[in-house]
Formats: C-alpha cells, sequence, structure tokens
C-alpha cells in the first residue's frame, strides 16, 4: 500500500514539475516577445527622432506652389508602343499642401485623372502619383521633379515606367494659371 502511494505521489509531482517547466517556458516565450517589441519601439522612436531632426522644406515656398497651374508635357523619349517622341499633352494642376506635403490633382477636360503627392527637397519638387480605381496605367511608376525657374514658372521631368519594362519621359513646363476676374 505504501508503495502505491509513493508512486502517485511520484507521479503528480512529475505532473506539476511538467506544467512547471511549461510554465516557465511560456514565460520566457513571453519575455522574449516583449524584449523584441521594445527593441521595435526603440527604433521606431529612433525613426521618429531622426524625421524631426531632418531640415524643414521652406513653407513659404511650398505654399507659393499652391494654385492653379496650366502644365504642358512634351515627350523627349520613349520606348514604350503606341507613344512618340513629340507627343503633348496639355493638364491644370491644382496645387495644395497638407501638413508639409505637397498634393497635386492633375485635371483634364474637367476631370481629374491622377494624384500625385511629394515633398520639397532642397530647391526640387519630387511627386509620385498615387494609384485611383479606372486610371490608365494602374501598374505604372510615375514619378515627377519640378524646379522654380521663375516667379510664375516651373519646369521639369514626368517619367513614365511601366511593368513591361518601357519608359515615357515627359518634360513639363508649367505657368501659373491666371486667376480668375470676379464679377457682380
Amino acid at each position: 500500500m505504501a508503495g502505491c502511494q509513493n508512486q502517485e505521489r511520484e507521479q503528480r509531482l512529475q505532473k506539476k514539475e511538467a506544467e512547471l517547466t511549461h510554465r516557465e517556458q511560456e514565460l520566457l516565450l513571453r519575455e522574449k516577445a516583449l524584449t523584441l517589441r521594445e527593441q521595435a519601439n526603440q527604433k521606431a522612436r529612433q525613426a521618429v527622432d531622426s524625421v524631426r531632426s531632418l531640415p524643414q522644406p521652406d513653407s513659404a515656398l511650398v505654399r507659393s506652389l499652391a494654385g492653379t497651374w496650366v502644365t504642358r508635357m512634351n515627350c523627349i523619349e520613349t520606348d514604350c508602343p503606341g507613344s512618340a517622341i513629340g507627343d503633348s499633352k496639355n493638364e491644370q494642376w491644382t496645387f495644395s499642401t497638407e501638413q508639409g506635403n505637397v498634393l497635386v490633382q492633375a485635371s483634364a477636360n474637367s476631370r481629374v485623372v491622377r494624384v500625385y503627392t511629394g515633398q520639397l527637397q532642397g530647391s526640387e519638387l519630387l511627386l509620385t502619383a498615387q494609384h485611383q480605381d479606372g486610371e490608365t496605367l494602374p501598374d505604372a511608376v510615375i514619378t515627377v521633379q519640378l524646379q522654380l525657374t521663375a516667379d510664375q514658372r516651373l519646369e521639369g521631368r514626368r517619367e513614365i515606367n511601366r511593368p513591361d519594362n518601357c519608359r515615357i519621359v515627359y518634360a513639363l513646363t508649367l505657368m501659373r494659371a491666371p486667376k480668375p476676374l470676379l464679377t457682380r
């Protein structure tokens, strides 16, 4: 009888020991997860701090871009079928700003055809097209580089890189649109 009780006690002790070992492993895993989470948070804080330390763009210049610009695009380079050097397009680009970012709505025939976002980097405005439903080039990467060349004039390039490894480059000239006359 004493042997049976010792055997039962031994089994209970082994079971408790196994449970304690399992709990210990769970706690070690949680501790490791917390350590990883803390490291990720530290990296995120460092990234935010490094962004805060970057020089802020000239907000007066960014604000001066706000408004409507008449945009002329002339194709200067292409290896895409259906596109030719000399092709030209005219659009109306409306610039605005939001929290230091530049937003541009490109319109043709009174319809928004593309939206760009970007920032001023030094004296150059860098924009990237944001994809929209129903656009004609949904998989293309479209970038724009612009520089203020005169008080009412921007010049630069628009580059379209299609997924089929072809590219179209346009020379851009933007002139500030005249403000409409107010009539009473």
